[in-house]
């Protein structure tokens, strides 16, 4: 997902470019995600390239509580705003991003020959959407932690609530007057 913003960058302020996006693939960070589909927008800006679009992926993974595999659908909404090294086309002088202003990103800025690449900053944003725990259904019952079989194929017979040892203080407050969740 990479874009040649060169006539961009020399183009009068607000030119834009919409792109589509169709089956793509990233790696990032040990998540695999697939059929990447959008579109994408860039927008030419006083000093930088607007880039705003909507997309959808999938990926696969391992469920959070019962390890089986899991598949997630990823919906992602992102506008980021992209610096070009070559500030000339712009007709600024010379400027180059500074590494040490709080917005720098390198991920976010245009390179020497004005190419732009979406695919790190994007799988950014499908990071930052994925949830936390990803699971194979809503309801899954995860494993048992004694006898350690997927209660979503098979209803093991174990004690429902344990109390671990280093927990048994607390349990006590429950006779107390503190109300128990269960």
């Amino acid at each position: 997902m990479i874009y040649n913003v060169a006539s961009l960058l020399t183009g009068n302020l607000g030119d834009s470019e919409q792109y589509e996006i169709e089956n793509e693939h990233i790696v990032i960070d040990g998540y695999s995600l697939e059929e990447i589909n959008g579109s994408v927008r860039l927008m030419r800006t006083d000093a930088t390239v607007l880039v705003s679009g909507n997309f959808e992926s999938v990926t696969h993974n391992s469920c959070g509580r019962c390890l089986e595999p899991a598949t997630v659908n990823v919906n992602v909404t992102m506008e980021e705003e992209f610096s070009p090294t070559n500030t000339k086309l712009m007709g600024e002088k010379d400027s180059r991003p500074d590494e040490e202003d709080y917005s720098y990103d390198p991920v976010l800025v245009i390179d020497e020959q004005n190419f732009l690449d979406l695919t790190e900053g994007l799988g950014q944003a499908f990071l930052s959407a994925l949830p936390i725990a990803i699971l194979c259904k809503e309801d899954c019952l995860g494993i048992c932690p004694i006898c350690t079989v997927n209660r979503n194929i098979i209803q093991c017979s174990c004690v429902k609530s344990s109390v671990d040892p280093r927990w048994a203080g607390l349990a006590g407050l429950i006779g107390k007057g503190a109300e128990s969740s269960d």
